[in-house]
């Protein structure tokens, strides 16, 4: 999934750059790596995660004082040593975002995917009847995820309640490994598109009475929209937002949180945001956009130790 539908200002090399022996090597790597992943039992994947995470922290120095600069503006009242924790976390966090990717995509492909999820999802058969009474009742919503918890249950989510969702992702530089985790992402049975033309998907999707997902919490380059996230402006996509004023259709935050003991996960969905009829769009737009960012910043402070606080979201580290 996308982080936001704005390029970025640079260009990032395509799989042309790359040689064929190169991408060869990248392919068999993530092959083999998600036939390991799939092999594991849970528990094995949780320690994986556990270890790849700290490692992150420990092993790149940038990303590390990104992530504390980060809980320094969101937390400012959070001692240094609680920041050092909740970054140490969001690294494993993040880590195990994959793992488990990997291992609920072979599960949602099994007949007992209801049955898992109702096992391993607190309130699943209500969270998945409430997206569906709200794709219904909007002819199709723009859902919006933040990097916290396991952002990628929205595909499953969406799926098992049965409505057909578009996933617009970031392109890789390997076409031949781009191809191969596409294809294991669409198996959830939604339409993976890739961010090149995205805008373009969305409104065709919203057009054709489908919903669409979208990754919305990181920084948008100039294109953004500066809008209030935890108290400072930050360049945020107004993606969800024009796309709610253009076909009059409500925004949808959701997130999936792990439970603190480990055992399963909880669906959070925001109250939909809609758009006013009346209003000027372009105000519209700066609502919208800063009402989305506050619902986000609510479902942050509820497990802060798994959101993505890794990414550079107000851009800390220019030139530096």
């Amino acid at each position: 999934m996308s982080a936001a539908l704005s390029p970025a200002p640079k260009k990032r090399r395509r799989s042309k750059d790359k040689g064929p022996l190169r991408q060869w090597a990248e392919f068999a790597l993530a092959f083999s790596a998600v036939g390991l992943v799939r092999a594991l039992p849970y528990w094995a994947c949780r320690a994986l995660a556990a270890a790849a995470g700290e490692g992150i922290f420990w092993l790149a120095p940038r990303r590390r004082r990104v992530a504390r600069l980060n809980l320094r503006i969101a937390f400012p009242g959070m001692p240094e040593a609680e920041r050092t924790r909740v970054a140490r976390a969001s690294c494993r966090s993040f880590v195990l975002t994959g793992l488990e990717g990997v291992k609920l995509l072979y599960r949602f492909d099994a007949a007992k995917a209801r049955e898992y999820t109702r096992r391993s999802v607190e309130g699943a058969d209500a969270l998945l009847a409430r997206v569906r009474a709200l794709h219904e009742e909007a002819g199709g919503c723009i859902f919006v995820a933040p990097h916290l918890g396991n952002w990628e249950f929205l595909l499953h989510a969406a799926a098992l309640a049965g409505i057909p969702l578009v996933i617009v992702v970031r392109p890789l530089d390997n076409a031949r490994l781009e191809k191969y985790l596409f294809g294991m992402r669409a198996g959830s049975g939604q339409e993976i598109l890739s961010k090149r033309d995205a805008f373009f998907h969305l409104r065709t999707a919203l057009r054709r009475g489908r919903s669409v997902g979208i990754l919305a919490d990181q920084h948008a380059g100039a294109r953004g929209m500066d809008a209030p996230f935890f108290g400072r402006p930050a360049s945020t996509t107004t993606a969800p937002a024009s796309l709610a004023v253009h076909f009059g259709r409500p925004i949808v935050l959701a997130a999936c949180l792990r439970r603190e003991d480990g055992r399963g996960h909880w669906g959070l969905l925001g109250e939909p945001l809609w758009p006013g009829r009346e209003a000027d769009s372009l105000a519209e737009v700066a609502r919208l956009t800063a009402a989305l960012n506050a619902q986000m910043e609510d479902f942050i402070r509820r497990a802060p130790g798994q959101y993505l606080w890794m990414h550079d979201r107000w851009k800390l580290l220019r030139g530096r």
